[in-house]
C-alpha cells in the first residue's frame, strides 16, 4: 500500500475532487502535482493549454523521457479529510500522457503539511495533528 490523499484541484472553469498518491520519491523545485489527460480536460487546461504553458521532458521510471506539459498559475490544490482541508496552495500542474493517476510532489506534500508515517501501510498525517493523530490512506482512483 502507499498513500493517497483526498485532493480538490481547482481551475477558474472547473474542479476535480480524487485521491493524489503522496510520492516522496517526485522531487521537484517547486510545489507540482501530476495530472492525467482526463484530469486536465475537466479542469479546461488541456488540450487548449493556457498561454505561457510550456512543453518539457520530465524523466520517468527507469529514465525514460516522458513529454510533458506545464502550466502554471492556472491550478489551485488542497487536501480534504473529515475534520479539515489544508490549502488551497498554487501549484504547477504538470499534465503528463499516459499517466493514470495525481501525484503530488516533495515540496507540494510540504506545502499541504503531509507527512508520511508507514508508507507501506497507507499511513500519515498533517505536520500539526495532535500527537498520536493518524490519517488512512484513501483508495486508488484511476483515470
Amino acid at each position: 500500500m502507499v498513500v493517497r490523499v483526498k485532493v480538490k484541484l481547482q481551475s477558474a472553469t472547473g474542479e476535480v475532487v480524487t485521491a493524489a498518491l503522496a510520492n516522496s520519491g517526485f522531487e521537484a523545485d517547486e510545489p507540482e502535482v501530476i495530472l492525467p489527460i482526463k484530469v486536465a480536460e475537466r479542469l479546461s487546461i488541456y488540450p487548449k493549454l493556457p498561454i505561457a504553458s510550456q512543453v518539457e521532458d520530465y524523466k520517468a521510471v527507469g529514465g525514460v523521457l516522458v513529454k510533458t506539459f506545464l502550466v502554471r498559475g492556472f491550478v489551485k490544490i488542497k487536501v480534504l479529510t473529515d475534520d479539515r482541508d489544508v490549502g488551497p496552495v498554487d501549484v504547477t500542474a504538470v499534465i503528463t500522457p499516459g499517466e493514470d493517476e495525481v501525484i503530488l510532489s516533495d515540496k507540494l506534500m510540504d506545502m499541504l503539511k503531509i507527512v508520511l508515517l508507514k508508507p507501506g501501510e497507507g499511513i500519515w498525517k498533517f505536520t500539526d495533528d495532535e500527537e498520536g493523530t493518524t490519517r488512512e490512506s484513501e483508495h486508488l482512483e484511476k483515470w
